[in-house]
């Protein structure tokens, strides 16, 4: 599914508007170690977290399939202290390999079937140093977040930086199976021009996902609940963080 507010050059404007945060970026950071790394960061969108990265003295190559969102990335770039590509993981050569791979952003929910996961753990694996890690997060199905996917939830307003008023809700449209297919609404106000984007995401179960990273490869996986380190339980975490560990040899 082509996704609007990925390839609309306005809308990919917008997503940081709405998408700049926090507490995810502090718990990976946390995870960094004192070491200077090789990152790829996959699905890099308009590419905060990995000039956070570089920022931190980190080596960092950044890749998306969205063409606007990488363009809005290397705008800010100034510096030129990212690589930036556009495409697929299959995109990225296998030399040099990594010692981090990281999908943030809830990245990960995008790839809709069974084969795109297997394909892109694989391929992450494979581009992996020994001992090196893949970092994401995706959000537990047990807690079926989608039911608050509401305009009254949901919606927020931002002062743009030419002045404007941008309000930006969402609202959940059907289930089919682990996919939730929704819609993103921005508007600018008062009663301004609005526009409307349809997606779709995947709700893998944890079980699920630890079978996929063991068929793909990885080792020891840590499992976290929340951004302050908590761990994952089944019924109350609203997120499954996974920490995935290549073997070391």
């Amino acid at each position: 599914m082509e996704v609007e507010h990925y390839t609309s050059a306005t809308l990919a404007r917008f997503y940081d508007a709405f998408n700049e945060s926090e507490h995810d970026w502090l718990f990976y950071q946390s995870q960094l170690g004192e070491t200077s790394l090789d990152v790829l960061d996959v699905g890099c969108g308009t590419g905060s977290w990995p000039l956070r990265l570089a920022a931190g003295g980190h080596r960092v190559m950044a890749i998306d399939p969205a063409e606007a969102m990488v363009q809005c990335a290397r705008a800010k770039d100034a510096g030129q202290t990212v690589q930036w590509h556009v495409g697929e993981l299959s995109f990225v050569p296998p030399e040099p390999m990594f010692d981090l791979v990281t999908m943030t952003g809830h990245a990960f929910q995008c790839l809709q079937t069974d084969s795109d996961i297997a394909a892109t753990l694989s391929g992450v694996r494979e581009r992996l140093r020994p001992a090196g890690r893949l970092m994401f997060e995706t959000r537990n199905p047990l807690r079926r977040a989608w039911r608050h996917w509401t305009p009254m939830v949901t919606r927020r307003e931002v002062m743009l930086p030419d002045g404007q008023r941008l309000a930006h809700w969402n609202r959940f449209v059907e289930q089919i199976g682990q996919l939730i297919r929704f819609e993103d609404h921005y508007q600018l106000l008062p009663a301004g021009r609005h526009w409307v984007s349809e997606s779709q995401l995947r709700f893998l179960s944890q079980p699920r996902l630890a079978e996929h990273l063991a068929l793909a490869g990885f080792g020891k996986i840590d499992w976290y609940g929340d951004w302050q380190g908590g761990a994952f339980d089944p019924q109350s975490s609203g997120e499954i963080i996974v920490v995935a560990h290549a073997p070391a040899r």
